[in-house]
């Protein structure tokens, strides 16, 4: 069968002859071998990828990956792959020229903090699995009633039993309590080896020493890499200056626009219109942190050595790309509690909306930061994104399963609503967004489907938000565009406006209205209608999809002979200089 978009030549798992090739287990980065992964991974619970002990030279690439990303203004020129090859260019710049010469010191100061770290996990090993005191001797009375030997029985099957989970509640609440930071990294280290084999086991089994070595390894990926971060920066800094290269000035009140869509949903192609839409609010674009990890890959690994395996390149810098994303969000943590913090522009397909630890909403996105928030949700008809993804594998050399592509459509789609409602219910902030259906043609602007600010949506088009519920039942198993959708009735009108539903009730004020015209025929407020426009009702709901999605939300109003003596129209109740949309509608300043 000939190779094409929905025969792309390549697996979703990487075959088990091709693991060797992967950036996390090639011998120049990482001192663990793939079988020794492998081993550990069964031994402890933990996945293979978080095993593996990086070199200090790989731990320099990745905090240089993230200060290069939050610290430097990088041209994104009129080209999609523009932003990569700049990137990457002055990554490479700062790495051989400023950084390599000194990576002897830099090594043996990662290797005296190995040691450290070695140190304080012994140390907090051993007190966390010492044996407990022994229980008090039995009175006279207890003795006589016979009570010693069942509760002393009983106490010592509990003591047994409570042994692990003691100890790793005793590690939890040491990494909170030292000052340390380095024993605060073992006692995490040690949680997390602890609490895998536990999972995995029922207990921490092993001999001590090994589980030493997996939770030194551990401590030094993470706050060794960190350390070494810390420790490069007057060399980025020197570097920046020696290059000419511009850094970004810190923003009292940074803008942050993200871009939220499917793999392959055309996110990187919104940037022409971001850096529009930022010039109408009068800030540069070129003061703007470009945060797109997808460009670290080429850096990550060189695709040309792969031979035949080209195909599986972005597969096989997955994992590790995954690490140096999460290294990326801790440095910009640490930004903003100094009060650095840039404009950003996020282009990245992540839904974890959670941090670890942490039950606050939002928590884990880049999007806190900002003062003013701008959400671009894109809604690309999931077959369509099968079809990109090997244009784009086909210029640019990145390939995606099909599996694996419409598996993160239903991922992308489930997670739309809860990043939605994070933020335009956040009382802290001042937040655009704006629903935008990318099925046009490559180089077309997209259409707007719904916009707004806060808790007032506008809605042009409810089948758009109607393809948010079709979009997450889809067969990930299809082998065409025809088997990618479920049957007639999953896909009718009526069995998709739970999320439009949710928009209706949840936020304060909707408006719905036409596309072409900007005529609002309907208004609801705290879930209920409260003014309609008969006339551009009737128009409206001619249409199978907007009336579906009518019914579902405010079914009285279409028995209703309306209230409009004169029509509303969006662009006189927002005002054009808070119409901040980048689609195609009528009536906007869209082509500004």
């Amino acid at each position: 069968m000939p190779e094409g978009p929905w025969h792309p030549g390549l697996q979703s798992q990487i075959p088990a002859q091709l693991l060797p090739l992967a950036t996390l287990y090639r011998p120049e980065h990482v001192s663990t071998t793939l079988d020794q992964a492998r081993e550990l991974a069964d031994l402890t619970g933990l996945p293979m990828e978080d095993l593996v002990a990086f070199r200090p030279e790989r731990l320099v690439v990745h905090e240089l990956l993230a200060r290069v990303t939050a610290d430097f203004s990088v041209e994104d020129g009129q080209k999609t792959e523009d932003l990569g090859i700049n990137f990457r260019r002055m990554t490479a710049a700062i790495l051989t020229r400023h950084i390599a010469p000194h990576m002897t010191e830099i090594s043996a100061a990662y290797d005296m903090l190995r040691t450290q770290l070695f140190n304080a996990v012994a140390m907090q090993l051993a007190a966390g699995l010492q044996d407990p005191a022994p229980p008090p001797r039995a009175g006279f009375w207890s003795r006589m009633l016979g009570t010693h030997s069942r509760t002393a029985g009983s106490a010592a099957i509990d003591e047994r039993e409570s042994r692990d989970v003691r100890a790793i509640r005793y590690w939890e609440s040491q990494a909170d309590a030292v000052a340390d930071p380095v024993q605060r990294a073992a006692c995490l280290a040690l949680v997390r080896v602890s609490g895998a084999m536990h999972a995995r086991h029922g207990r921490i089994w092993g001999d001590r020493a090994l589980i030493a070595a997996v939770a030194t390894d551990l401590a030094c990926n993470d706050y060794g890499s960190e350390e070494l971060g810390r420790g490069i920066e007057p060399h980025v800094q020197r570097a920046a200056q020696a290059e000419g290269f511009r850094l970004l000035p810190v923003q009292t009140q940074p803008v942050v626009m993200n871009t939220k869509g499917a793999s392959a949903a055309g996110k990187s192609t919104l940037r022409p219109l971001q850096r529009a839409l930022a010039a109408r609010i009068g800030v540069s674009w070129e003061d703007f942190a470009l945060v797109s990890p997808d460009i670290f890959r080429k850096f990550l690994l060189d695709y040309t050595t792969l031979g035949n395996a080209y195909k599986y390149a972005g597969a096989l810098t997955g994992h590790e790309l995954h690490i140096v994303d999460h290294k990326l969000d801790r440095y910009m943590a640490r930004k903003a509690a100094r009060g650095a913090m840039s404009h950003l522009l996020i282009d990245r397909f992540r839904f974890d909306t959670f941090a670890p630890a942490s039950d606050v909403a939002g928590s884990n996105l880049l999007t806190r930061f900002g003062s003013l928030v701008y959400l671009f949700f894109l809604i690309t008809p999931p077959h369509a994104t099968v079809e990109r993804a090997w244009q784009r594998g086909l210029e640019v050399g990145r390939y995606k399963a099909v599996d694996d592509l419409l598996a993160h459509n239903i991922e992308a789609f489930t997670g739309m609503p809860e990043v939605f409602f994070t933020w335009a219910l956040a009382a802290d902030k001042k937040v655009h967004y704006e629903f935008l259906d990318n099925s046009v043609a490559l180089g077309e602007r997209p259409r707007t489907v719904a916009f707004g600010w806060n808790g007032e949506m506008n809605v042009l088009d409810i089948q758009g938000l109607l393809d948010i519920e079709r979009y997450r039942k889809i067969n990930v198993h299809a082998g065409n565009a025809r088997e990618v959708y479920p049957d007639a009735a999953n896909m009718a009108p009526e069995s998709n406006t739970q999320f439009l539903a949710q928009c209706v009730r949840r936020l304060p004020a909707v408006n719905f209205a036409d596309r072409a015209s900007g005529r609002i025929y309907l208004r609801t407020e705290q879930g209920r209608p409260v003014w309609t426009d008969a006339q551009a009702l009737a128009a409206a709901v001619s249409d199978a999809e907007t009336r579906a999605g009518i019914a579902a939300v405010a079914p009285q109003v279409l028995q209703s002979t309306g209230d409009a003596t004169v029509p509303r129209l969006l662009q006189e109740l927002i005002g054009a200089d808070r119409i901040h949309t980048l689609g195609n509608w009528g009536g906007t300043a869209a082509d500004a």
